[in-house]
């Protein structure tokens, strides 16, 4: 509605603006070019030949913009912030993070970590338009090395997940919070003195309509950045018999021959390994048009589908098929 008030304000503008122009033609040169070049001014010439239902058409026009500009501002704040400061002309290109929150675009323009919390924040100004908060107070185990690596099934505290959205200035924010259950893959890097690379790969489920991909260079280093503390190996998945056809053995799989050719893979049984280590053995059931591997997992009775990022993978076996 804001935007079409403010559209068709600028269109009732234009077609006032051209009327003014060819009705001044017979004026005097220097009324003319008012009319020409500043046609709001001919709104404060009184008597001086202008036609009077052009000047109202033209007033018409600029009262319904502004009426859509103060309704944008009274109910989508943040679209006003971009409108007045320009960013709907070029978009923020300090972070390449891009996905969804609660099903609104959120991409992410200021990234950084504070103690325990990773925050996510897209502003518009100072104003914080969306934000996403991982809170690590209940996993601190998972602060140590280089990558974290969460999936639905994982053991242990995991960190809490807390999103907030503004959609109007009228509006209270919304509030979620999300404690398991969701994927997360972060893997960092030292860049340099003082800045990380930070890979993020973040999905919840389905009913909070939120992911988070991308790389981003955040500020600053994290305390625990490269330490690692006494954690026992990790078990791997128990392997059926070996058969005796050597057909059957574990072979290496390229992960881009599998990208490029996943028919040539799916239905096949599948040892993955991570590249935080965690193993996984199941059946590849596909590879999504995002470029994702997707893994049936068997969990007691039932199966699960997990989805695995092509850079979280570290390893890739498969039995041929029989």
């Amino acid at each position: 509605m804001e935007a079409l008030l403010i559209l068709g304000g600028a269109v009732v503008f234009l077609c006032a603006w051209v009327w003014l122009a060819v009705t001044s033609r017979r004026l005097p040169v220097g009324l003319f070019v008012v009319a020409l070049a500043l046609p709001m001014l001919t709104l404060l010439l009184r008597r001086k030949g202008y036609s009077r239902p052009a000047r109202l058409l033209l007033l018409t026009g600029i009262l319904i913009s502004a009426a859509g500009v103060a309704l944008l501002y009274r109910e989508q704040p943040e679209q006003f912030d971009q409108l007045i400061s320009g960013s709907w002309v070029t978009q923020p290109s300090d972070s390449a993070l891009s996905g969804t929150l609660m099903q609104q675009p959120f991409v992410p323009n200021d990234v950084r970590w504070q103690g325990k919390h990773l925050i996510f924040a897209e502003k518009a100004g100072e104003r914080i338009r969306r934000s996403l908060v991982v809170k690590f107070d209940r996993a601190e185990a998972l602060l140590q090395g280089t990558a974290i690596d969460l999936l639905p099934g994982d053991t242990g505290p995991w960190p809490e997940l807390v999103l907030q959205w503004y959609t109007g200035a009228l509006e209270q924010p919304g509030l979620r919070r999300l404690d398991g259950g969701y994927s997360m893959s972060l893997a960092l890097a030292a860049q340099g003195p003082g800045q990380t690379e930070m890979v993020v790969h973040l999905h919840l489920p389905s009913e909070f309509g939120t992911r988070l991909t991308g790389v981003v260079v955040i500020d600053g280093q994290p305390q625990w950045l490269g330490k690692s503390a006494a954690v026992p190996e990790p078990r791997p998945a128990p392997e059926p018999a070996p058969a005796p056809e050597p057909s059957r053995t574990w072979q290496e799989v390229s992960i881009l021959a599998l990208l490029d050719e996943p028919q040539m893979y799916v239905g096949q049984a599948v040892r993955l390994t991570t590249t935080s280590g965690k193993e996984f053995a199941g059946t590849l059931t596909a590879v999504t048009d995002d470029k994702r591997v997707v893994l049936a997992l068997p969990q007691g009775a039932n199966q699960v589908d997990f989805q695995f990022h092509p850079v979280d993978i570290q390893r890739l076996q498969a039995r041929p098929r029989q």
